[in-house]
């Protein structure tokens, strides 16, 4: 498998749903301590947010990862130190190929990492915030429709 997973096509949320290619999952297979649930939900939105803000709506092609290395780097080390030890499984897994995005596209100057991060941000945002959005790209290991 590729470290960073690219979306095959992309559907709504709803129609992803009804198609089986949302994965339902416990909170218990996916959080190391159940009491940070909704810190580490609402961080997810947060760094979706900034993605959207960085790399949505085309900005991504005028982005160059080696000018803003301290600001990237700072967002990997967050995912990487302070999400990343409070998951396991697959959301684990999703986050730390996440952070390897940002690393990758700090180490190549390329945006097509930053990409599939957000991305990543993107499907998790969307099912774990149940966030209303026309785009649902399924590149996730934790809620994708195949077995981890």
């Amino acid at each position: 498998m590729s470290l960073l997973k690219k979306a095959d096509d992309t559907t709504t949320l709803s129609e992803a749903k009804e198609l089986g290619k949302v994965r339902s999952v416990s909170n218990d297979s996916i959080f190391a301590n159940s009491s940070n649930e909704e810190e580490i939900y609402a961080e997810i939105g947060d760094i979706h947010g900034y993605l959207n803000e960085l790399l949505g709506w085309g900005a991504w092609q005028a982005v160059n990862p080696e000018k803003m290395k301290g600001e990237l780097i700072a967002k990997q080390e967050y995912i990487e130190e302070i999400l990343v030890p409070e998951t396991k499984g697959t959301l684990r897994d999703d986050l730390e190929r996440a952070a390897d995005g940002i690393g990758k596209a700090i180490e190549t100057n390329d945006t097509q990492d930053m990409l599939i991060t957000h991305r990543i941000f993107h499907d998790l945002d969307v099912v774990m915030n149940d966030i209303v959005v026309e785009d649902y790209w399924g590149v996730t290991e934790t809620y994708g429709s195949t077995s981890p």
